[in-house]
């Protein structure tokens, strides 16, 4: 009986620790994940305040203000040596939303414009949806 309760005792140890590993696991992914949302958005919204810029756009000013304070989320949120990456995927994120732009704006008008153009909004949406105010 002795050696069956230090099989059952170690089978929970390794469960435990190995339930442990998956929430480690997932915690870190979902930090990650964090993080590599601010850096998208910041970027998405920059390129809309670039484009608002361009096309002098009135709300411009406030745009810029959300860009500026996901970029404050997004230093907050960033981990040590993570800042290649982060800026990487900032600037796909930007080119992406620099794209669905031109596309809307100055591409021929038609399914494919509205297309752009609906994407486009959605996704600064999407992002502007995270800041407060």
């Amino acid at each position: 009986m002795g050696g069956l309760r230090k099989r059952v005792c170690s089978l929970r140890f390794g469960l435990t620790a190995l339930s442990l590993a998956v929430v480690g696991a997932a915690a870190a992914a979902s930090t990650t994940d964090q993080w590599r949302y601010f850096a998208v958005c910041t970027g998405r919204l920059s390129a809309v305040t670039e484009f608002q810029w361009l096309v002098q756009d009135p709300g411009a000013d406030a745009t810029e203000a959300r860009r500026d304070a996901m970029a404050a989320l997004l230093e907050a949120a960033l981990p040590t040596g993570a800042a290649v990456v982060a800026m990487d995927w900032r600037l796909q994120a930007k080119v992406a939303e620099a794209w669905l732009l031109s596309r809307a704006r100055f591409g021929q008008s038609g399914p494919a414009a509205d297309w752009a153009r609906e994407q486009a909004a959605k996704l600064a949406q999407d992002c502007a949806a995270l800041l407060l105010g």
